[in-house]
């Protein structure tokens, strides 16, 4: 079964920063996105051409690729991470208060009611299951840990790309097609860092900005696209760009690219 992974940033009254890479090419500056950022500001696109991610220059792609511009500064490539933990650190857990968490769940479900009457939600998002993993009493926090970012040329650097994203979702990718997605950087194995690591080092990658917010959550196996979209109760398909995969070792799908 797929999964669905990671997602551009909402745009809904302003979608325009969702195009085919032609488009992108044969317009003149424009402003994008409901702030209205000008195209000039972006040297670096992503999309998915030929069933694999990639992020590079925009003539890097196809005249028929859909593709977005990166919103984070150009840092490089990265080509390994290490980590610093606290060995006396065990993190620790978060408990809520019960009853006001089952008080938000009431009032989360009453919400929904009208939008799955209406059909703008689907019905499972009722399911007490689903409202529970949307607010859950229990939260562990790992131990900090300290991530180091190293450059291809070896010197350690400071991303903040990764650096605001550590606990979240990382995206990095080349012009090639090789692509990674990271969740919870610190709370990597030693044997899940060395398996990144050699990744990086034969396809060193830059890292792209996506929405660890409202879509801050993700599924390996077993996800779909409802679900996935319920974290923000269902925005338009217009307005987004969702990365994910369809059948197992399929690179993504992106429900913006039936436009």
């Amino acid at each position: 079964m797929g999964g669905i992974y990671f997602s551009d940033f909402v745009e809904k009254d302003n979608s325009n920063h969702i195009r085919r890479a032609a488009a992108f090419r044969n317009s003149a500056d424009t402003l994008l996105g409901d702030s209205r950022m000008p195209l000039s500001h972006f040297s670096r696109f992503y999309g998915i051409e030929l069933g694999r991610i990639k992020a590079g220059r925009l003539d890097q792609f196809d005249d028929s690729t859909t593709v977005l511009p990166v919103r984070n500064r150009d840092c490089g490539y990265i080509s390994r991470f290490e980590l610093e933990r606290d060995p006396q650190s065990r993190g620790w857990t978060y408990i809520r208060n019960p009853f006001t968490i089952l008080k938000e769940r009431r009032i989360m479900k009453r919400e929904l009611i009208p939008l799955v009457e209406q059909g703008e939600a689907p019905p499972e998002c009722l399911k007490a299951s689903w409202i529970r993993s949307q607010l859950p009493i229990v939260t562990y926090y790992p131990p900090a840990t300290a991530v180091k970012v190293f450059a291809a040329s070896g010197t350690v650097i400071d991303e903040p790309t990764v650096r605001d994203a550590e606990n979240g979702k990382i995206f990095l990718a080349d012009s090639l097609g090789n692509a990674v997605f990271i969740n919870n950087l610190p709370a990597f194995s030693p044997d899940m860092l060395e398996r990144l690591n050699r990744l990086l080092s034969a396809h060193p990658m830059g890292p792209v900005l996506i929405d660890n917010g409202r879509y801050r959550k993700f599924s390996l196996s077993g996800g779909n696209y409802a679900d996935y979209t319920g974290q923000n109760l269902y925005r338009p398909d217009s307005c987004l760009f969702v990365v994910g995969s369809v059948r197992q070792a399929k690179a993504g799908y992106s429900r913006s690219q039936e436009r």
